[in-house]
């Protein structure tokens, strides 16, 4: 028997009474547990229902693939996140936050920064002291950061400038340039930063999480942020994610 401390972020049924929910651990990545009766029973309801973070004991089973299957034994819940629930934005934005999860799901271990990054923006989308559409951004950028793609963001790559009037992102290489060294060429997208923009990129990919949640910008600069930071999902992700369409439609 296996417990584990999981967010649910997607809930399917299967049958007529029993479902599969996919849950993010911080142990194991992200798992789809299979529940019997799941649809009709009121004893693991409250804690597997979407978007709450429980205790889950589950039983492991080997398949003849070789693959593991996860059953629910029982579940404790933690936290509810009630908000999120009562706003039709907030829904979309979990919605969002979950199906860029799912989209680069993997099953291992040290998931513990991704499950970190996860609660902390469940825990200020409930609780709405941070701006939406700040949140948003800082989910976008953070996680690709944290599973492999966090971007060279020191300095120059070629002459290491650490900043300019002008700083080039270059999304193919995922490495910043300065002006002057900067050189398009015929496949390379861009963003310009300017050195406010720079900072306030640098702020989202490498604070600590103590820091990373409590910062503010201006609008004008949350427009440019939101322009780069789905311009970066969108070129490395490559998919065209409904739930943002939907969030972005309300």
């Amino acid at each position: 028997m296996l417990t584990l401390k999981g967010l649910i972020l997607k809930e399917k049924k299967i049958g007529e009474s029993s479902k599969v929910v996919s849950v993010i651990t911080a142990e194991r990545g992200v798992i789809d547990i299979f529940i019997r009766g799941g649809q009709k029973s009121t004893k693991n309801g409250a804690s597997t229902q979407l978007f709450v973070y429980s205790t889950l004991c589950v039983e492991e089973k080997l398949t003849a693939s070789g693959q593991t299957d996860y059953y629910l034994n029982s579940s404790e819940l933690i936290r509810a996140f009630p908000n999120i629930r009562l706003d039709i934005k907030r829904t979309a934005l979990a919605a969002y936050f979950s199906e860029l999860i799912l989209f680069s799901r993997t099953e291992e271990t040290g998931y513990h920064d991704v499950m970190r990054l996860v609660l902390n923006s469940m825990h200020f989308l409930d609780n709405g002291k941070m701006d939406m559409q700040l949140l948003k951004c800082v989910f976008e950028f953070r996680l690709p950061c944290e599973i492999g793609l966090r971007p060279d963001l020191v300095g120059c790559a070629d002459c290491f400038k650490y900043e300019d009037d002008k700083m080039h992102f270059d999304y193919t290489e995922n490495k910043l340039f300065c002006d002057e060294c900067y050189i398009t060429k015929e496949d390379s997208q861009e963003t310009v930063f300017d050195k406010t923009l720079l900072y306030i990129v640098r702020y989202i990919a490498l604070s600590e999480f103590e820091k990373l949640f409590f910062f503010k910008i201006s609008e004008r600069y949350q427009s440019k942020l939101t322009q780069f930071t789905e311009s970066f999902i969108a070129y490395h992700f490559k998919n065209r994610f409904k739930t943002l369409d939907y969030y972005k439609g309300i």
